[in-house]
């Protein structure tokens, strides 16, 4: 295997700095309401994209090998802001660049990278908190929906955003669908549904739209695989004996001959059963999705870790609801005979663990549970001319969401850049508890920092970014350059806001991840380095 090649200084900040330029470059053009955009070859494809955090992750290398690992430190940055917030990383990577291009200034006249970067960390928390203070809920659906237009710059999907999320809160149901047409559509459904639909199309037919609904129906959810008729006999006599009509029967997997049983004409004659199962691959996954389901139903569920089989069933461990629905695919029901203080109880738990959570997948998956448990969901289903235009709306749609929930978590701040424009005076007369050259550098950077990001918005809709900062350094601190009526609005008033919890996260990454750069000495570069298709 060739030897791997080691970089030294200056060649390592120079490496780096090359790298952070054509990445920024690549994705700060799309900061700002009037974004440009920019065109990624996949295989024989071109996409036209005009999201930093996709933009990033389609640049797996770059020809200057040394350069590539500064493109590769940031870009890891802005993907996890993308997965996580929905938002924010064209706001990460101008901050990022700034400070880092600022911090190199002054290790040249003589600061200590270490150093410097323990004074950025101990600036950061009164900085973020300092962005934040004027931070304000969003009221209404008008709100919400400005919010939305401000992200995806599409009306017609921020006005149906903006009433889904008014409708069902931060922690809803939203599923984001391929549409039929160009336009886009939603519904709600009340209730709760999971993937995993009836186990026959003989307990679908002659049915309206292939969709079997049953009401007032007994609810059973095991973790049971049924190989054989005779498991299935016991509780279906049991069902029969308890005056039962009408049966929802959850379980992991049924074989054809179990389903012989529940498909029997003198059986469906007395009683109408429908068999479904979970299409959860984690078993913990599915674990919890048997839990819920007996909470929202008033049953137990009958789990074959604890040792029990089917023929442990009592009328009572049957959970009920006013409306069981089940097609090919899924299966829900709605208005659950469960009780109410054990739900919002639970509903409590899970809100404090996934506003806690930090890991994405953890985030989602409460998410998920909190949507089925509130008992309402909507669909947004997205239209388009090609299923390019379509897969890449509902990418749209879905860091909308994203940024939409964190924005009725944390509140908004004034847009545009303003909230962090407000916070270069504090930086700059802010008093230094200490003489050192590394903690008066920190506050240059940062108040530097600070300005990027209005700079680059306004460069991007074709302004002087000097000549507009310079009529807003007298004006009020919530007072912003609206570039799409060209004139100084007040930009709470004309409805113009950054989600806060966006911009913390974006400035926390940047001075974070760029201040640990600047203390990057070597690099040691592999010949034929492994090529990472995921940031």
């Amino acid at each position: 295997m060739p030897a791997p090649k080691v970089i030294h200084q200056p060649q390592t900040q120079q490496a780096l700095q090359r790298g952070f330029d054509q990445l920024v470059q690549a994705v700060a053009p799309t900061l700002g309401p009037l974004p440009r955009r920019a065109i990624a070859q996949n295989l024989d494809k071109f996409e036209l994209l005009d999201d930093a955090g996709l933009i990033a992750r389609r640049i797996i290398a770059i020809p200057d090998k040394q350069a590539d690992a500064g493109v590769m430190l940031l870009r890891q940055a802005l993907w996890k802001i993308h997965q996580t917030l929905g938002d924010g990383a064209a706001t990460l990577a101008v901050l990022y660049l700034q400070i880092y291009t600022e911090g190199l200034r002054f290790l040249a006249a003589g600061c200590d990278p270490n150093r410097l970067r323990a004074q950025l960390l101990r600036l950061l928390p009164a900085l973020s908190q300092r962005l934040v203070s004027d931070a304000r809920p969003l009221h209404s659906q008008a709100e919400l929906s400005a919010l939305a237009f401000s992200i995806c710059y599409d009306e017609e999907m921020a006005d149906s955003l903006g009433e889904i999320i008014y409708t069902l809160g931060r922690y809803g149901q939203v599923d984001v669908r391929a549409g039929h047409g160009r336009h886009l559509t939603h519904n709600y459904v009340e209730g709760s549904y999971w993937r995993g639909g009836a186990q026959s199309k003989d307990m679908l037919r002659g049915t309206t739209r292939a969709i079997a609904e049953m009401h007032d129906a007994a609810i059973l959810v095991s973790d049971a695989e049924i190989e054989e008729p005779a498991e299935l006999v016991p509780v279906m006599q049991l069902a029969l004996r308890s005056g039962f009509k009408q049966l929802l029967l959850i379980v992991s997997s049924i074989s054809e001959k179990g389903l012989s049983v529940v498909l029997d004409k003198r059986l469906r004659d007395k009683m109408q059963t429908l068999v479904v199962k979970l299409d959860e691959f984690v078993p913990a996954d599915l674990q919890q999705a048997n839990a819920d389901i007996a909470l929202l139903t008033g049953g137990r569920p009958i789990l074959q870790g604890a040792g029990e089989t089917l023929d442990d069933v009592r009328k009572s461990d049957f959970g009920s609801a006013r409306w069981v629905w089940a097609d090919d695919k899924n299966f829900g029901f709605a208005s659950g005979r469960g009780d109410p203080h054990g739900i919002r109880t639970t509903v409590r738990r899970l809100r404090k663990a996934h506003d806690k959570a930090r890991d994405d997948d953890t985030s989602a998956r409460l998410l998920g549970r909190l949507g089925r448990l509130n008992g309402g969901l909507a669909t947004l289903y997205v239209g388009g001319i090609a299923k390019d235009e379509i897969r890449q709306r509902k990418d749209l749609a879905e860091r909308t969401i994203r940024a939409l929930r964190s924005a009725i978590a944390g509140g908004v701040i004034p847009g545009g850049g303003v909230a962090l424009l407000g916070c270069r005076d504090w930086l700059l007369q802010e008093p230094v508890a200490c003489d050192e050259l590394e903690a008066q550098a920190a506050r240059q950077i940062l108040a530097k920092a600070a300005e990027a990001p209005a700079r680059q918005l306004l460069q991007n809709a074709g302004y002087d970014p000097s000549e507009i900062l310079a009529e807003l350094s007298d004006c009020d601190k919530a007072t912003g350059f609206d570039v799409m009526r060209g004139r100084i609005v007040d930009m709470a008033a004309a409805g113009i806001f950054d989600v806060a919890q966006v911009q913390v996260e974006a400035l926390q990454r940047a001075v974070m991840s760029a201040a640990l750069a600047l203390t990057i000495d070597v690099l040691v570069l592999h010949r034929e380095p492994e090529t990472m298709t995921e940031p």
